[in-house]
């Protein structure tokens, strides 16, 4: 059985809130991102896919985009525990924590290199065409 804590990504990258889907975008690429975790100091607040931005205008800010509420998922969560809950909740991501302390994160590309079955994001923005 495959943990999440050995298909996890420990790296992530981060916005905040009121920044801007424009800045969003930004970090985005430069971190070579698919999703961006949302925090407002050290707290999760959101998540934030690529397709969002391509579905937004630059100026719009990124607490009226981000996806609410967040699920997250254990690192001693079964792999496939986790892509039944990505599948369920129509994600594409978890982010990976324990008592509030973030480890990572895990999505569709890792639960699939990890040999689990998954599909990828499952944002219904992906289901409709939009581009990353």
């Amino acid at each position: 059985m495959v943990l999440v804590s050995e298909a996890m990504s420990r790296s992530f990258a981060t916005v905040s809130p009121d920044a801007s889907m424009r800045d969003a975008g930004e970090v985005a690429l430069r971190a070579g991102a698919e999703h961006l975790l949302v925090l407002d100091g050290d707290v999760l607040v959101g998540i934030l896919c690529t397709c969002d931005l391509s579905a937004s205008a630059p100026d719009d800010v990124v607490s009226e985009c981000m996806t609410l509420p967040v699920m997250t998922v254990r690192p001693d969560t079964p792999a496939e525990d986790a892509a039944t809950t990505m599948h369920e909740a129509d994600v594409g991501c978890l982010p990976v924590a324990v008592g509030g302390l973030l480890l990572g994160t895990v999505c569709g590309d890792d639960l699939r290199r990890a040999g689990v079955s998954a599909r990828p994001c499952g944002c219904r923005h992906h289901r409709v065409g939009a581009l990353h």
